[in-house]
């Protein structure tokens, strides 16, 4: 199970994710070269190397390629239990940049030049994994977050980043789904309700958030399935219910799909982890 990690990676062809994406754990996604698409939770942002984006806990996310561009990134993913690690009162001051409501900075200048520091000390810290290696990692991990949180208020935020097609009606209807996805919806009664052909709608949802109408629709209903999973005593077929699924077979099916996971076996390894 994850408690921290880091990698550098470099695409020399175009990619986008091909998988559907969110996870109970942190991510600071570093952008070192190339432009990406962006996808988080109901915004599509255009970036550029330079963006340092923070992916939160449970957040649906996905990245695609901006016509033929090649890419180079360093990813740095966590969870509760490193933060825990550092000390009682870590999350405080650590965790500042993740419950924002922008996600994305642009850095240059000396704070990119800093910031790039500290990532490519962290690269190496695990890749040489010399004695006290994890004690130095913390040590800068904590520095690293320290100074995103305290200029968190001051450097060009995600407001300045535009989604990749601007369409207003498509931003709608993902903040639709994100509050009615316990009821009934389909291509069908989406397209009435928004007034919007069903091929356009198709193929303006995922130009701009980079998924399918269903691929969405089921990511956001497994993702509450997993907290009722995780916060709740609530039987299987109850939570299928609550999360949106006409049957509990369809939701045990779909839930495997997005999780690799039974249900069940979800909620054992979550009670586990805690």
């Amino acid at each position: 199970m994850i408690q921290y990690e880091i990698e550098r990676l470099r695409r020399d062809r175009p990619y986008s994710m091909q998988v559907n994406h969110f996870h109970d754990h942190y991510e600071i996604y570093y952008l070192l070269s190339g432009k990406r698409y962006y996808f988080i939770q109901d915004r599509s942002y255009f970036i550029q190397e330079g963006d340092l984006v923070f992916i939160d806990k449970n957040q649906l996310h996905k990245t695609r390629n901006v016509d033929e561009e090649t890419h180079e990134r360093i990813l740095l993913s966590f969870d509760d239990r490193w933060i825990r690690s550092i000390g009682e009162d870590a999350s405080t001051h650590l965790l500042v940049p993740f419950v924002q409501k922008q996600h994305v900075f642009s850095l240059s200048g000396t704070n990119r030049t800093l910031v790039e520091n500290l990532l490519f000390q962290l690269l190496r810290e695990q890749q040489q994994a010399l004695g006290g290696w994890q004690l130095n990692s913390r040590a800068l991990f904590t520095q690293l977050l320290i100074f995103c949180s305290r200029m968190t208020d001051r450097i060009s935020t995600a407001q300045d980043h535009a989604p990749q097609s601007h369409n207003p009606k498509i931003f709608e209807i993902v903040a639709y789904i994100n509050e009615h996805y316990r009821n009934r919806l389909t291509l069908a009664s989406i397209s009435e309700t928004f007034y919007i052909s069903p091929s356009y709608f198709c193929r303006s949802f995922k130009e701009t958030t980079g998924f399918s109408f269903v691929e969405y629709l089921n990511n956001v209903r497994i993702r509450e399935a997993q907290r009722l999973l995780r916060e709740t005593k609530l039987k299987v077929i109850h939570i299928a219910e609550q999360s949106g699924f006409d049957s509990v077979a369809h939701f045990g099916r779909v839930f495997k799909q997005v999780t690799s996971q039974t249900p069940l076996e979800c909620r054992k390894l979550m009670r586990l982890s805690q």
